[in-house]
């Protein structure tokens, strides 16, 4: 009855363990756990033990938790060579001697794996009694089991391949097979002191966790180390079970100069300081002061601030053109690193004026003064650059000098372009200056005009950054800008090409003008005007939805700057584009020069104009408006087009052009509008656009 009862019970619980599989197969990607014993019945006499081997099927790589059990107290069972890589075992089945009488009992095996899937299988078991002749079994009180009635307890971890690198965590799951509803005590440890190892979240019912392991934050050389976890329990078993682990190395240490700067500008005696990085030092530091070596004649100091080593180098009297560099540091791990490198050495010389634009001859050196635009407002940087060139070979260097306050630039012989240089403080850029080559002194030939009043105008005879002021050619088209820059943006590469101008960096490279969409914030103060200085081959466009604020500046009409060009104040501002001497034009009576003419017809149908007055354009090549003076002499105005301002793309070239003023009309700003009919208009639009601009005299 007691057998039929345990059945009874059993088939119970293997119908929930069958729903319950059923419904974990439906929700799991796992399949069906299987026992297969190598018998369908043991028998075996009183006294005796016997081996009852097994397989289980469908683990799908799961770690595994054996529990042999029987149905009848005077039959003992416990695991014996287990082999968990394969699934594989033996149950030891011992009858007691104290059995007299035949018996049918029943050998359970209950499974269960870390995918939390569980299955009882059981073999028939016939006992032949001893007929009485057995007596007492050693030790037998009962229910109380010797611990060497248990099976061996399995420690299963979870990971292939583990792998950690510097100042990482670890996980490593683990699993503890064989427990038989004991409570457990898990000690991790680890081989090496220098890293942590502890216990993670451990999930004691069904004997899962993880061990975490935390490794220094600087390792000097890629190695391994051994985890361990020791299992003991209640029933007095231990196991220690151990994985290794790889450990990767730091990434090494390296030095760069910030900026990259290639040349440098310095005076006899003189001096210059650059910064450089050290790469992947942290958490690291360095320990002590960097070592400088330098040419002949020079010296170095160094200094050092968390990754930074700062480094002046003071010139000799005679100064070479070559300064040879090598630095070696230490970190207070003891690991080394080394920076050889060499500069080019330009002398200072007299520097130009201040202005956002400088003149300079082909084959010259221009020395700029590094103050903002026109002040006096000096630069704090400690190196310059290339920003672009619109001619391969324009520029031969760029050199600066931050304690000097100077950034220098070599030209090439016998060429004209464009150029725009910045100086840097490491990679930052803190202003830049257009550089003009060009034979031509805006002195020479100006364009004077004077109004009803008596008031004279006095004009450059091209735009800003023409090399030829000639009618119809290509190279007067000029340069571009957005209303209230100092940089220019390239204007089109022909007289009817929408297409921009190439632009070079100083190894000859084709790169590319940038548009942006301008940023907008949420408080009311930020505006993009430093973002602008510090990112002068950006064009930032603004879309017509921000109405009445389409300007690069801002989103917010009440931050709008009426006066980065001077129209309020009416004085030349830093951010003025002219050279010096020159500056932005107003909108207004100096441009009424442009009401001189005479054209048949209405404005805007193909009626020609007439050419003997003075404002004219040509009907079969409408690509400009020339003036001519009563001396004969013509200063020519090219349909340059515009920089669409809500999608930065160049447009129109040849059909029409906008020219800058200095003066805002509420939250747009006034241009000169030009197209065939069109003559003498002036519009109040977007600041985002891209202009033409022509310099008017101081």
């Amino acid at each position: 009855m007691k057998r039929f009862l345990y059945f009874i019970s059993l088939m119970i619980t293997g119908a929930a363990a069958f729903v319950g599989c059923t419904y974990n197969e439906m929700t799991s990607p796992y399949g069906e756990l299987n026992i297969i014993f190598d018998t369908e019945k043991v028998i075996l006499n009183a006294g005796e033990s016997i081996e009852l081997p097994f397989t289980v099927t469908g683990t799908d790589g799961a770690a595994l938790d054996f529990e042999p059990s029987s149905d009848n107290s005077k039959l003992k069972c416990r695991l014996s060579k287990v082999d968990y890589d394969n699934a594989q075992g033996v149950i030891l089945v011992s009858a007691s001697k104290t059995i007299s009488s035949d018996l049918e009992a029943q050998v359970f095996l209950k499974v269960s794996d870390s995918h939390h899937r569980k299955l009882t299988r059981f073999v028939d078991v016939s006992v032949i009694g001893n007929g009485g002749s057995g007596g007492e079994d050693p030790g037998d009180d009962g229910d109380n089991k010797g611990d060497d009635q248990y099976g061996d307890l399995g420690i299963f971890f979870d990971i292939a391949a583990p792998a950690i690198n510097p100042g990482q965590t670890l996980e490593i799951p683990f699993t503890v097979t064989g427990s038989e509803g004991a409570t457990l005590d898990l000690v991790p440890s680890v081989d090496n002191n220098e890293y942590v190892c502890a216990l993670g979240k451990v999930d004691y019912v069904n004997y899962q966790g993880t061990i975490k392991l935390t490794a220094p934050e600087v390792i000097t050389e890629a190695t391994e180390v051994k985890v361990s976890l020791t299992a003991s329990d209640t029933h007095k078993r231990s196991l220690t079970k151990s994985v290794s682990v790889k450990v990767n190395a730091s990434e090494p240490l390296s030095i760069t100069v910030l900026g990259e700067p290639v040349s440098m500008a310095v005076k006899a005696g003189g001096s210059f300081s650059l910064s450089y990085k050290v790469l992947n030092l942290a958490p690291a530091k360095i320990a002590g002061t960097p070592v400088v070596e330098v040419s002949s004649g020079w010296n170095a100091e160094a200094s050092v601030n968390e990754d930074i080593i700062k480094v002046k180098y003071n010139a000799p009297a005679s100064i070479g053109q070559t300064l040879d560099i090598r630095i070696s540091a230490t970190d207070d791990h003891d690991r080394k690193v080394e920076y050889s490198g060499s500069l080019s050495i330009v002398e200072i010389t007299t520097t130009a004026g201040a202005a956002n634009c400088h003149i300079v001859k082909p084959g010259g050196t221009l020395t700029i003064k590094a103050v903002k635009g026109n002040s006096t407002t000096a630069l704090d940087f400690d190196n310059a650059t290339l920003v672009w060139q619109d001619a391969i070979g324009l520029v031969n260097s760029v050199s600066g000098n931050g304690s000097e306050g100077v950034v220098v630039v070599k030209l090439a012989d016998g060429k004209e372009g464009n150029a725009v240089v910045a100086a840097r403080d490491g990679d930052r850029i803190v202003w830049s200056w257009h550089v003009w080559v060009t034979d031509y002194d805006p002195e020479a030939d100006i364009f004077e005009w004077t109004d009803a009043n008596g008031i004279t105008y006095k004009y450059m005879d091209r735009n800003l950054g023409a090399l030829s002021a000639e009618k119809y050619s290509k190279e007067s088209i000029g340069l571009m800008y957005q209303w209230g820059r100092k940089d220019p943006f390239p204007g089109g590469d022909d007289v009817e090409s929408s297409v921009q101008k190439r632009l070079y960096d100083i190894n000859g490279n084709q790169i590319y003008v940038k548009t942006e969409l301008r940023p907008t914030y949420n408080d009311n103060t930020s505006t993009n005007l430093q973002l602008a200085i510090e990112h002068p081959d950006v064009f930032y466009y603004a879309p017509s939805s921000s109405w009445p604020a389409v300007d690069w500046l801002t989103d917010k009409a009440s931050l709008q700057n009426n006066d980065l060009w001077g129209g309020k104040t009416n004085a030349k501002t830093i951010y003025d584009p002219c050279p010096e001497g020159w500056w932005m034009p107003a909108a207004g009576n100096g441009w009424g020069f442009r009401t001189e003419y005479k054209k048949a017809g209405k404005l805007n149908d193909d009626s020609k104009y007439d050419e003997s007055y003075p404002w004219y354009q040509d009907y079969d090549k409408s690509i400009g408006f020339r003036y001519k003076t009563k001396a004969g002499r013509e200063y020519w105005f090219p349909l340059v087009g515009n920089i669409d301002p809500t999608k930065g793309t160049l447009q129109s070239v040849g059909g029409s052009a906008l020219y800058n003023t200095r003066s805002d009309n509420s939250n747009t700003v006034f241009y000169e509008n030009m197209a065939w009919g069109n003559p003498a208009s002036e519009s109040g639009l977007n600041r985002s656009y891209g202009a033409a601009t022509r310099c008017i005299k101081e």
